[in-house]
C-alpha cells in the first residue's frame, strides 16, 4: 500500500517495483491498491485553482521537447528495469568488493539516511557465516539462487529477515547468487570468527 501511494524511501520503492516484475501476485495486488487510491482521490473535495491555470498549461504545448536521452551502455538482462539506471555493467564487470572473494558487496548509489542499498554476490556453493540482523534486511534475488534453513530462494524471490532471523545463506553449487538488498541497520555475526568481522560491517 506504501509502494502504491508513492510513500516509500528510493531504495525501498526501486525494490519493489524490481519484484513486480516477477510476481504476477503482488502485480495485481498494487493495481487493487491503485484502484482503490484513484477512487479515494475522485471522493475528496475538489481544490480551487487559479483562473490562469488552463492557459498556462495550454502555452507549454507550444514548448519544445526536452531531448530523449539516449542509452549508451550495455544493459545486463538479469538486471530488473527498475534498477538498470544505477548499475553500470554486467554483473561480471561490476568493482566488487569484500574482506573475501566468496562474499563480496557493491554498494548501489540509492541509499539514503534510513536505508543503505548495495548488490550482495556470494560465489557457487559458499555460505555466508551465520548471522542475525540489527535491523530489516529486504533481499530480491537477481541471479543464481541460494538457501538456508527456513527454504530455497530463486530469481525473482523477496525475502524479509530481522532480528528474529539467525541463519547461514548458502549459494546454489551451479552458479554464484547475485542478490540485491536493502537494509535499515547492518548485519550482526554470531559465530565465533564472524564476531571479529563486526565492526568492520556497516
Amino acid at each position: 500500500m506504501q509502494f502504491a501511494a508513492g510513500q516509500m524511501s528510493n531504495s525501498l520503492g526501486i525494490m519493489v517495483a524490481c519484484h513486480l516484475e516477477k510476481c504476477h501476485i503482488c502485480s495485481s495486488r498494487i493495481r487493487v491498491y491503485e484502484q482503490l487510491g484513484g477512487e479515494i482521490l475522485q471522493k475528496t473535495t475538489p481544490v480551487e485553482m487559479g483562473n490562469d491555470v488552463l492557459s498556462k498549461l495550454l502555452s507549454r504545448l507550444d514548448e519544445p521537447a526536452p531531448p530523449v536521452q539516449q542509452m549508451t551502455k550495455t544493459i545486463d538482462p538479469r538486471i530488473p528495469r527498475p534498477l538498470t539506471r544505477f548499475v553500470p555493467s554486467y554483473f561480471d564487470q561490476l568493482e566488487w568488493k569484500g574482506i573475501s572473494k566468496s562474499i563480496q558487496e557493491y554498494k548501489l548509489p540509492i541509499s539514503d539516511s534510513q536505508f543503505s542499498a548495495k548488490l550482495y554476490k556470494i560465489s557457487a556453493g559458499k555460505e555466508l557465516p551465520v548471522h542475525t540482523h540489527k535491523g530489516n534486511e529486504f533481499t530480491l534475488v537477481m541471479d543464481g539462487s541460494f538457501s538456508d534453513k527456513a527454504g530455497e530462494y530463486n530469481q525473482g524471490d523477496f525475502i524479509l529477515a530481522d532480528t528474529q532471523t539467525v541463519h547461514q545463506p548458502k549459494a546454489a553449487e551451479s552458479s554464484d547468487c547475485i542478490c540485491f538488498a536493502v537494509l535499515d541497520a547492518p548485519l550482526k555475526m554470531t559465530g565465533f570468527f564472524g564476531r571479529m568481522l563486526n565492526p568492520f560491517l556497516s
